[in-house]
């Protein structure tokens, strides 16, 4: 622009305020440092997952997908009204549409639940380097994750794969109960490598745990070192209960639980807890520690229970993830990753939670543990319940 244009007086040759306010833009270079996320959901846990990724300040452009075109762009524009303390970025909501199907034209086993299949604008995905999926129908208390499968399979046949093939070279993140199956007919149906999909997993279950030991204790929950492995949560929405007398503090579950805490590894600044208490987590614990997972177990029917969902501990949870991804940090979670017949004892392939370094590869590697006999004998359990919950519906993978 030449010196002499500053003389001009406002409104003379001014197309708008900007033009007047600025100097000539360059063209939009092509920068390979910007990070685009997807979220694909813009539910209560979507949104708990978009928070968590702006405050990390992960993402340069963050786009929603939902099926509900008004909230998705409703959700971006409450988020982009403080985008100037998060980093400003873009915050995109897609366009989508929302068709439901009727159990009267497709047969589904569910004849009373309503199918909703994503006609989105995944174009808006394209070069994303992560996408997180946590479309697909609410969990309510008490309900069996199979109940979910049904539906959320169909949800994911269109988002998978359409996502997939706008962002060809991104990880997928998924937290879509139950989160364990749907991690593998994500695998399936993307066409991905195992270490680019990556479940929720007992991830927030490990969290939980850690939470709940450190409250016995007294002490801060990052002093905790704990995990939980296998199945995430329980193999149904069932929970924990006490016999009434006169069998009085004794366990029932109905059905069994399958997710594994494994407490040959709680310790505390490396001291643990199994040196001090030897039947710690038994039944015969005289402390009474085998209630913790109790806890842990039923803590999402509770949040469900009495606030209707139990979004932000998965959506934190699930922002740690990501900026695993994003930075690379190669920082050890319990995650739902997929594992080999011989790698767990069930000669059949699952994804199920184990200690895993994530990076920018998705999971890098796993962490060797030694387990005791009976954490080992658990897991394969845990194993074999995934695995009977997916085989009628492996056909459909593809």
């Amino acid at each position: 622009m030449k010196m002499t244009d500053s003389k001009k007086k406002p409104g003379e040759s001014r197309a708008n305020t900007a033009t007047f306010l600025l100097t000539r833009q360059t063209e939009y270079p092509v920068d390979g440092h910007r990070v685009k996320i997807v979220v694909v959901g813009s539910g209560q846990t979507g949104v708990a997952i978009a928070v968590a990724i702006l405050f990390k300040r992960l993402a340069s452009e963050l786009v929603l997908i939902d099926s509900n075109e008004d909230l998705a762009k409703a959700q971006a524009e409450d988020l982009s009204h403080a985008a100037a303390f998060l980093g400003n970025p873009k915050i995109v909501g897609t366009k989508g549409d929302e068709l439901l199907a009727s159990s009267n034209t497709i047969e589904f086993p569910y004849p009373k639940l309503r199918f909703f299949f994503f006609f989105a604008d995944f174009g808006s995905a394209r070069d994303a380097a992560v996408c997180v999926f946590t479309a697909g129908r609410k969990a309510e208390k008490g309900q069996d994750p199979k109940e979910l499968l049904e539906p959320n399979l169909e949800i994911y046949k269109s988002a998978v794969t359409n996502v997939c093939k706008y962002a060809p070279n991104s990880v997928l993140v998924i937290v879509t109960s139950p989160v364990d199956i749907m991690s593998y007919a994500a695998m399936k149906m993307s066409g991905f490598p195992p270490n680019r999909v990556i479940g929720l997993g007992t991830f927030l279950d490990t969290s939980r745990f850690q939470y709940f030991i450190a409250q016995k204790l007294g002490i801060s929950a990052s002093s905790v070192q704990a995990l939980v492995i296998g199945e995430n949560g329980a193999s149904s929405g069932t929970t924990l209960k006490k016999i009434s007398p006169p069998l009085k503090g004794h366990l029932i579950a109905e059905p069994r639980i399958f997710s594994v805490p494994v407490w040959s590894a709680v310790a505390v600044m490396g001291m643990k807890l199994k040196d001090i208490n030897k039947e710690i987590g038994q039944k015969n614990d005289p402390e009474g520690w085998n209630e913790v997972h109790e806890k842990v177990v039923n803590s999402t029917d509770d949040m469900i229970e009495k606030k209707g969902c139990c979004n932000w501990g998965a959506g934190i949870c699930a922002g740690e993830i990501v900026d695993a991804i994003v930075r690379n940090t190669c920082v050890c979670l319990t995650v739902s990753t997929y594992v080999k017949g011989c790698r767990h004892g069930l000669e059949k392939d699952v994804f199920m939670s184990l200690p895993c370094v994530i990076g920018r590869n998705g999971v890098q590697s796993y962490v060797r543990h030694s387990y005791t006999a009976e954490e080992q004998e658990l897991t394969a359990i845990s194993c074999r319940a995934i695995y009977e919950t997916q085989r009628p519906y492996l056909d459909r993978f593809e």
